[in-house]
């Protein structure tokens, strides 16, 4: 009963991340040009300086993240942990979809190794969590109806799976910060 849960938990939320995939890709469809100019502009001006900034994710991953964990011990992180997913699917669709207006197929092939560098190890973790949170506040809401017995040790587990994935978030975010950059010039010539 509870892997049926969680696969189906993993299936719910990976709907939810497709469906804001595509709202990420048609955002940018559905703007109006002077709208897409400007945001044309700050992704020039980002990349032109990319080199001498930092990817620094650490302190909203962390308030974000630990936010969401603590909201799972009610029934109000239920909603929220389905809104990230919703928020991290469309951040794809939109980064893929802007790089690729601005720079055509160099900027669809950038895009994508943009994510993999800076979103892939973070939305995977993430993905986890909020499932991991989702069975949380269900088995809370269970218990609250009768219909669940307190199990401590599933709910160690869920706790223990939580900080983990925050932890390896928090030490990706780290690492993204130091090198992040460096790395992602080395893919410059693709949008030059």
């Amino acid at each position: 009963m509870w892997t049926s849960n969680i696969k189906k938990i993993y299936a719910f939320y990976s709907v939810i991340s497709i469906i804001g995939l595509i709202l990420g890709l048609v955002f940018l469809i559905s703007m109006n040009e002077a709208n897409k100019e400007i945001i044309f502009l700050n992704i020039n001006e980002w990349i032109q300086n990319i080199e001498n900034g930092h990817i620094n994710n650490i302190i909203t991953h962390v308030v974000v993240l630990s936010s969401l964990f603590i909201l799972s011990l009610i029934i109000i992180g239920l909603p929220l942990n389905l809104f990230l997913n919703l928020y991290n699917g469309f951040s794809i669709g939109f980064i893929i979809i802007t790089l690729t207006n601005l720079f055509k197929i160099k900027g669809f092939f950038y895009s994508i190794i943009y994510i993999i560098i800076t979103k892939a190890i973070y939305i995977f973790f993430s993905f986890i969590l909020t499932a991991s949170n989702s069975k949380y506040c269900l088995v809370n809401i269970n218990m609250f109806l009768k219909t669940f017995k307190f199990n401590k040790e599933q709910l160690t587990i869920l706790c223990q799976k939580n900080l983990l994935c925050i932890g390896i978030i928090i030490c990706y975010d780290m690492f993204l910060y130091f090198v992040g950059s460096k790395i992602l010039t080395i893919f410059n010539f693709l949008i030059n």
